[in-house]
């Protein structure tokens, strides 16, 4: 385990996030709700959307990475193989049936992109590559220690590159600096403005 973590109370886990724990996803919640969601006065509505981004990343495996220190969730690291997908669906519709017409159209957007831009990054991918599909620190400085874990972890089952789609709204920078070679700069119109596109990257990374 990276030595700072030694150092300090903290807990690494691997294993299957528990969606339905208040304690694991509200934070995640609270940390890009303002980054992520569509800009509407309705706060349950922009909780709701990035809930639904946060489980269309949770494929059904154990590799999802959460890290915790003095029981406080700090940074998670989920990660899928080649074409696996998020086993949400039966939620999503449910929430969506339920929200009224026009917060359904951007629900409906949203899941659209997200999809889109998986299967552009598994097209990219062979089955000796992963695709690491949410990375969260919700606490400064806990992103790259769960990373060097998680990356440790997937070249120790025998991948051999990591792939990862972002997007504008996100750090683009902060993996261009560290190495990440630019696999493909896109533009998702739904979500661009004359003045400003919407930019979209995938990245990859020997591991």
């Amino acid at each position: 385990m990276n030595a700072l973590l030694q150092k300090r109370n903290c807990k690494m886990t691997l294993g299957k996030f528990d969606f339905n724990n208040p304690k694991h996803l509200n934070p995640v919640i609270d940390r890009v709700v303002e980054l992520w969601s569509p800009p509407t006065d309705d706060m349950n509505f922009r909780r709701l959307y990035v809930e639904a981004i946060i489980r269309q990343n949770g494929a059904d495996n154990d590799m999802q990475f959460q890290l915790s220190e003095n029981g406080e969730l700090c940074s998670i690291a989920f990660a899928s193989r080649k074409n696996q997908h998020s086993p949400w669906y039966g939620w999503w519709q449910e929430k969506h049936d339920s929200l009224p017409e026009g917060f359904q159209e951007m629900f409906s957007v949203n899941r659209s992109y997200l999809s889109m831009m998986d299967e552009k990054t598994y097209g990219y991918m062979t089955d000796n590559d992963v695709k690491l599909s949410l990375f969260v620190s919700t606490k400064s400085g806990w992103g790259k220690p769960i990373l060097e874990e998680a990356m440790n972890f997937y070249r120790s089952k025998g991948f051999k590159t990591m792939y990862l789609w972002t997007d504008c709204e996100c750090n683009v920078e902060w993996y261009a600096i560290r190495g990440y070679e630019l696999v493909e700069e896109g533009t998702f119109e739904p979500f661009s403005t004359p003045e400003e596109p919407y930019k979209t990257y995938i990245f990859k990374k020997p591991l």
